[in-house]
């Protein structure tokens, strides 16, 4: 007897990677199904069946799958759960991160003899990493840390400023070195939010 050729065992790509879809992605890709390639989306439809997802092609025209214009959004819309998640303890590890500098500052302060001003900037960024450390290991944190990080972060931007005009060398430049340090921290903050496991 003859055996098979390679080829003729060889499964296509597509057919594996959408295989290993939990059931909540092969909706999304019945729902977006116009954008994959017409034997792509024809094993998605089958898989879909095959699981119990749907029980025929007519299932389809249900509103549930009908995909609908995407609406404008500043951050980009994530609909892989795991991705989203990635992302969400991605973005979090940075935040963590960011929040060891006041703590790092607040302890010189201390050291230097600055008291009162070294533990509110101690207090101040253990609440920043504390928080963040929250927004990555919660998988419902709400959108009230989101709130408190945005609110620590304007405040954080309002002691920067605050520092150079005590110090009188407050400068434009230093105005906007700050504005756009801030604002790629909020966005940051506001991508978490835009996340699934927020909504």
């Amino acid at each position: 007897m003859m055996e098979k050729s390679n080829g003729e065992n060889h499964v296509p790509e597509f057919k594996t990677i959408i295989a290993g879809y939990s059931d909540d992605e092969l909706r999304n890709v019945l729902k977006k199904r116009k954008l994959y390639q017409n034997e792509a989306a024809d094993f998605a439809v089958q898989e879909a069946i095959r699981r119990g997802i749907i029980y025929s092609g007519q299932d389809l025209f249900a509103k549930e799958y009908k995909d609908e214009p995407e609406k404008f959004s500043i951050f980009p819309s994530i609909e892989s759960e795991k991705t989203s998640t990635k992302f969400k303890r991605s973005i979090s590890r940075s935040l963590i991160i960011l929040g060891v500098l006041p703590v790092i500052l607040g302890v010189i302060n201390i050291w230097e003899g600055n008291s009162v001003e070294g533990i509110f900037i101690f207090i101040f960024g253990a609440a920043w990493s504390f928080t963040s450390f929250q927004l990555m290991h919660l998988v419902n944190p709400g959108l009230i840390r989101i709130y408190l990080m945005f609110a620590m972060a304007v405040l954080a931007a309002a002691y920067i400023i605050r520092n150079f005009a005590v110090s009188n060398s407050l400068t434009g430049i230093d105005i906007l070195i700050t504005a756009i340090g801030v604002g790629f921290v909020l966005y940051a903050i506001g991508f978490v939010g835009s996340l699934r496991n927020f909504k």
